[in-house]
Order: C-alpha cells, then structure tokens, then sequence
C-alpha cells in the first residue's frame, strides 16, 4: 500500500493522478491501482507478457 486515501481527504483527481504517475515512474515493475475496499493506492508487480 503506497497511500490510504483517509489519511489524506483533502486529495484531488488530478493529485491522486499525479502520484500514481510519479510512483509508476520511480517503480517500473509494478502495476498500480485503486483499492476500494481499503480506499488505498496500492500496487503488485507486472505479469509478464
């Protein structure tokens, strides 16, 4: 888990955006998304192809 939504309230679309973009960036090998069950951005690492 990379950011529990609940801690940070005040987040916007574009912010939320934005740091899944820079996290996707710093780690190449992991696919990210949202949890919603944890309200979390979490992330696992990429199936090959």
């Amino acid at each position: 888990m990379h950011l529990r939504l609940k801690d940070r309230p005040d987040l916007t679309v574009g912010e939320l955006y934005e740091i899944m973009m820079e996290l996707s960036q710093k780690y190449p090998d992991r696919e990210f998304f949202f949890d919603g069950d944890e309200q979390a951005i979490c992330s696992r690492p990429k199936k090959a192809r």
